[in-house]
């Protein structure tokens, strides 16, 4: 039996305007810190591929409303793209499936 995954890879690719990280894996407590650390600075257009996250805890949510908040209070575009059932779940069962940026 193959076990999941229980840390998280940060893919990141950055220009002048666009940031665009894509995750896979778990975004965890243990996991956050670096997935913050990778998110900064937000760009102009930041896009968030969640395509390869197997789990997300209370804390990767968090993280998400964290770098939501930060780009719309400085003016910028953040979309979160490709999540998963799983995923998608959690953010249902929190509400946060409807106020996210989900594309």
């Amino acid at each position: 039996m193959t076990r999941p995954p229980t840390t998280l890879d940060i893919q990141v690719r950055r220009d002048t305007d666009d940031l665009h990280l894509s995750l896979s894996g778990r975004l965890d407590a243990h996991q956050v810190p670096g997935f913050l650390a990778a998110a900064e600075p937000l760009a102009a257009r930041t896009t968030l591929d969640l395509g390869g996250v197997t789990f997300m805890d209370s804390s990767g949510l968090a993280a998400l409303v964290r770098l939501v908040r930060a780009a719309r209070s400085a003016g910028q575009d953040l979309g979160i793209v490709n999540v998963q059932d799983g995923v998608r779940l959690a953010m249902e069962i929190t509400g946060l499936y409807a106020v996210l940026p989900i594309r």
